[in-house]
């Protein structure tokens, strides 16, 4: 899908617009691709090219144009956070970005970088609009995070109920997720401003923007990086008490054990149809069978006790 906006973010007409700002690309075809790069000179990147890790194919100039690739946090049908790379071009004080997922910055008229959309006047105050907007959505997530995993330590160390130790490994590996999504996102993003920074001049980029935005992706990675050892703490807690109720089970089982298994050995001796063993026969012989029967389990429940094996 190509969209098309200009200044004010209304939609322009076409690609040759000459007010037109911002080119966005989402999951485009062929024909979406050429139209771009015939209005502006460009070659877009291919997915493999945006997928790749290597600086030189995520941040580099071609033909006066800038690219940058970062990887961001979005949704597939409101599912689960997904992460993907976004490709930022920077020609002719225009922008073109090329992407696969649904970051929220992006939602035109929604959130608080619509705002700024709104005012930009060029192709690099669209793209500082839009890494900005990026920032804040993942502060709010990581705050998010942090909040939910305030919560999960509520309910793996309470004391008046049982916590549901299942669904709180589940939420425990959304959190984890996300963490790790987003340390990744930060990480990619700090990669990106310092290679603007370096070509700051060039393209027409407020070098202190470009060192708030380094100076808050920083934090943010911190932050990030400071929530995952809490959240494998709280998992390794949680599979501690799972450990412990298992533990449990198996101390009732072992208690059902002793209980019947030397009666019904005894029953099974009394069983025996051997010639030799008359006594069975005998009057007292059931009685003595039943007094073996309880005399057997409490004699073992007692070793246990004092060996305190539960």
């Amino acid at each position: 899908m190509l969209r098309r906006f200009s200044r004010g973010g209304a939609e322009a007409a076409s690609c040759a617009d000459p007010d037109a700002l911002w080119f966005d690309l989402e999951s485009p075809t062929e024909a979406e691709e050429s139209e771009v790069e015939a209005a502006l000179g460009i070659d877009v990147p291919t997915p493999a090219e945006r997928a790749a890790f290597e600086e030189s194919a995520r941040f580099y100039e071609d033909n006066g144009a800038l690219y940058l690739t970062a990887t961001l946090l979005g949704r597939r049908d409101e599912g689960m956070f997904v992460s993907g790379p976004v490709t930022f071009i920077l020609t002719k004080g225009k922008l073109v970005t090329v992407r696969q997922v649904r970051p929220r910055a992006f939602d035109v008229g929604q959130g608080r970088a619509s705002a700024r959309l709104g005012s930009a006047q060029t192709g690099a105050d669209v793209l500082f609009a839009l890494l900005e907007g990026a920032g804040e959505r993942l502060a709010d997530l990581l705050a998010e995070a942090t909040r939910e995993a305030d919560a999960i330590s509520q309910r793996v160390f309470a004391e008046d109920v049982e916590p549901d130790l299942r669904s709180i490994l589940r939420a425990l590996g959304r959190v984890g997720a996300l963490a790790a999504l987003s340390h990744d996102s930060l990480a990619s993003l700090q990669r990106l401003i310092v290679f603007a920074r370096a070509a700051k001049d060039r393209h027409g980029l407020d070098d202190k923007r470009l060192a708030a935005l380094a100076r808050d992706a920083g934090e943010l990675e911190r932050i990030a990086e400071a929530l995952q050892p809490r959240l494998s703490f709280l998992q390794d807690a949680t599979l501690g008490l799972i450990n412990a109720a298992q533990t449990n089970v198996l101390k009732a089982l072992s208690v059902a054990t002793m209980a019947f298994i030397p009666p019904t050995l005894i029953a099974s001796i009394f069983g025996m149809n051997f010639e030799a063993m008359t006594w069975f026969k005998t009057g007292w012989g059931p009685w003595v069978g039943f007094l073996l029967m309880l005399l057997a389990p409490a004699i073992l429940f007692a070793i246990a006790k004092w060996r305190k094996w539960f």
